[in-house]
């Protein structure tokens, strides 16, 4: 089950990628109207975080901790964006431990200005330790395939810069580790600070007054 569930997560970066290649070009026809967020983005993100673990029909949980993210992708259209996100964290909770990780692919949709629904799919591990059992598995817990949905809103403080920009940016989102005897649930809530690139003049629709406008 576990290989089937990782080759399911391979499939999808697989599909997803090709999209990605063959979205690129036909974005880049298009001339857009300049705003902060557009290209390329980097994020570091603070969450907390919630697990809910289910071992061999017993229910962990909901133990509490913090983690981070990493994230760096592009907007391929105005609304549509791919990027690749590394998560770490940590949880507590009845004298045992979780480590938690994840490596995915990350699509996003923009419903209105700013505000976006976040879909991802990876590789990830919920492992579990409890300090007081000495014969306890050190692969204790679920590896394989995660999927994710969330929702972000991405504040831009500067306004002086036409497009892109540093960002801050609120976010709740939800992970699935399925598996055999034991899966988990784990929902992160925290901020991100992230910077956006934005598009060359080339790609912008500009007045000829900021069109040929030199850089200071």
């Amino acid at each position: 089950m576990r290989s089937k569930t990782i080759g399911v997560a391979g499939l999808a970066l697989l599909v997803a990628g090709v999209a990605f290649a063959r979205a690129r070009p036909a974005a880049a026809q298009e001339l857009e109207p300049p705003r902060p967020r557009q290209g390329y983005y980097v994020s570091l993100g603070l969450h907390g975080m919630t697990s809910q673990v289910s071992e061999k029909g017993e229910s962990l949980g909901p133990w509490t901790g913090f983690g981070g993210t990493f994230r760096f992708g592009q907007l391929v259209t105005r609304r549509f964006g791919l990027g690749l996100s590394v998560e770490d964290g940590r949880t507590s909770g009845e004298g045992q431990k979780a480590s938690i990780g994840a490596l995915g692919l990350e699509a996003s949709w923009e419903l209105i200005r700013n505000l976006a629904v976040r879909g991802g799919v990876g590789i990830g591990f919920v492992n579990l330790h409890n300090p007081k059992d000495p014969d306890e598995s050190p692969t204790r817990g679920v590896t394989g395939s995660w999927y994710s949905l969330g929702v972000a809103y991405d504040f831009f403080p500067s306004k002086k810069r036409l497009t892109g920009g540093p960002s801050i940016t609120p976010t709740v989102q939800a992970r699935f580790v399925p598996g055999g005897d034991t899966s988990a649930f784990v929902a992160y809530f925290g901020v991100e600070l992230g910077w956006w690139t934005g598009l060359p003049k080339n790609q912008l629709e500009l007045p000829e007054s900021e069109a040929y406008k030199k850089k200071k």
